[in-house]
């Protein structure tokens, strides 16, 4: 079994404490395939804990995180984002073990410079951060992939749920729209799977299993209902795009 060694950095200043850290944690191993061997070599949380709650305290001591105490300068400029760059670039420093994956969770950008670094050295750097920063080109192009860390959220109600949750599927069916757009009709068929990939290549945010539909053969379904494609499924499991009428779509 292959092994991934992984390495995380929380920036306590600049995320919601209403983070679940258990769906964070198991978004991060689950989202890729089963023979991998996910082994967390740096789990660490910067910032100050004061302003930290009891509640995601006791989550980041359950799941073995060190926490350092960052004090601000003055009254706001905090130097977490200053302690996590060192502390990452010591562990390519030391490479014992050697780092494959980063993982940073904040909305910071000036976590670009280090990302940027440490993606020169051909590491692989993830982003989790606010949905609103989605659209900051200067923090999309320093990762090879954006998780939103809304979807870890513990919801206060049922309604703030169901409202984002229909953000996302409404999100989901533009994306597979846009990429159906793009398609030429004669190359037709095509396995679907070629359609969920080029999704991720439009958005590296973008995951399926966070929308209501949890399959993407559900979600395509759900369009050839509405008469915007044609599925070709056999009893041996293998779908196929045959066809394509985007004007369906409103």
């Amino acid at each position: 079994m292959e092994k991934i060694v992984l390495a995380i950095f929380i920036d306590l200043e600049n995320i919601p404490n209403k983070i679940k850290l258990e769906r964070l944690m198991n978004s991060l191993i689950l989202s890729e395939q089963s023979n991998y061997n996910f082994i967390f070599a740096v789990k660490a949380a910067y910032g100050l804990l004061s302003t930290v709650s009891a509640e995601f305290k006791t989550q980041l001591r359950d799941y073995n995180f060190y926490t350092f105490e960052t004090p601000r300068i003055g009254t706001k400029k905090n130097r977490a984002d200053l302690f996590i760059c060192i502390d990452a670039f010591e562990t390519l420093y030391v490479n014992n073990p050697a780092i494959d994956r980063y993982i940073f969770v904040t909305s910071d950008s000036d976590f670009t410079v280090v990302m940027d670094k440490l993606r020169k050295y051909g590491k692989e750097i993830w982003l989790v951060c606010r949905k609103a920063d989605e659209t900051r080109e200067i923090l999309a192009k320093s990762c090879d992939k954006m998780l939103f860390i809304e979807d870890f959220y513990e919801f206060e109600d049922e309604n703030a749920k169901k409202e984002y949750t229909e953000e996302l599927d409404k999100k989901a069916k533009e994306l597979c729209i846009e990429v159906l757009k793009n398609i030429e009709i004669e190359t037709l068929p095509y396995n679907i799977s070629v359609i969920n990939d080029r999704m991720k290549q439009l958005d590296r945010s973008f995951e399926i299993k966070h929308t209501s539909y949890r399959r993407f053969i559900e979600l395509v379904r759900e369009l050839q209902k509405q008469n915007i494609l044609k599925l070709e499924e056999r009893e041996t499991g293998l779908v196929r795009l045959v066809d394509i009428d985007v004007a369906n779509y409103d």
